[in-house]
């Protein structure tokens, strides 16, 4: 049973003609017939005698009437609550994230939260992964948002977002614009990449051994603190690179580099919001993390 067959229904009652409830709601005679329609289906019995002249309820017209009104007044009323909640919270909620969730993720996140939220100032601070986790660990942010798993048993995780890390390589590069290439051509490949507490070189390396390919047949030839600069880098033709097809995207587009996988291996990742176990956490912080799991 739909609210709007018992908001025309209830119309129908008050106005005593379906021309007239129709102009009241802005739909056509037909659209408010077909809600009748629909609402005596349902419930299987007829709800409303029509003549030329006049339009009186049933029996079990009758009895619904008292009931529709009673559902439609309590929904307003619910609805209403609600909107006064949201425009009662306020204050500020400190958030630490990695660069993927915290460039790429989090703002547009953010944006809907607030308006959802309009008294409610996000304050962002962007760095790795494992500082991320330290500052949760260390109370000095209760909320974090990250591209890998904790490995402290003191930190909760929850997925909010999912990503893929693809091998991108500069528009000259002999392999570009083949979509896969054999895992065995990988030590062939020079490649720049995130420094030692990046959640997307984690997840990497983490792959990788699963597979059985040992880390020191990488040929990395650079590292970078920033994922921008790691594009950067292999726009510039310095070497291939692991990153976030969130991060890339738009590069690709341009046509600045290529995109291409490993043959047999998949990156593909849960970005997470972390907190402590062992610390409740405040309202803002409980309100956000809700917000984030049901986008």
């Amino acid at each position: 049973m739909k609210l709007s067959w018992l908001k025309t229904f209830v119309l129908i009652a008050d106005k005593g003609s379906f021309s007239s409830a129709a102009r009241e709601l802005d739909l056509t005679q037909p659209a408010v017939s077909k809600h009748i329609a629909l609402l005596e289906s349902h419930l299987g019995t007829k709800l409303i005698d029509r003549d030329q002249r006049q339009v009186t309820l049933t029996e079990a017209g009758q009895a619904l009437l008292p009931y529709a009104r009673t559902i439609i007044k309590t929904l307003e009323e619910a609805e209403q609550a609600v909107r006064s909640l949201s425009a009662s919270v306020r204050g500020t909620l400190n958030i630490g994230a990695s660069t993927i969730p915290g460039h790429y993720v989090l703002p547009q996140l953010i944006r809907r939260f607030r308006e959802r939220y309009p008294q409610v100032q996000v304050n962002l601070e962007i760095t790795d992964t494992e500082k991320v986790w330290q500052q949760v660990l260390e109370h000095k942010i209760c909320l974090g948002a990250v591209g890998a798993p904790p490995s402290s048993l003191a930190l909760e995780a929850v997925p909010f977002a999912t990503d893929e890390i693809i091998l991108v390589l500069p528009t000259t590069h002999p392999l570009a614009g083949k979509e896969m290439i054999p895992l065995e051509l990988l030590p062939q490949l020079e490649l720049v990449g995130r420094e030692k507490g990046s959640g997307t070189r984690q997840t990497v390396e983490e792959r990788l051994r699963q597979k059985g390919f040992p880390l020191e047949r990488l040929r990395v030839v650079a590292e970078f603190s920033t994922t921008e600069a790691v594009l950067a880098a292999v726009e510039a033709g310095l070497g291939g690179a692991f990153v976030s097809r969130w991060a890339a995207e738009n590069r690709r587009h341009k046509g600045n580099l290529c995109f291409c996988r490993l043959e047999g291996l998949s990156f593909e990742r849960k970005l997470y919001l972390v907190y402590s176990r062992h610390r409740t956490l405040p309202y803002l912080a409980q309100l956000f993390l809700s917000f984030a799991t049901k986008q």
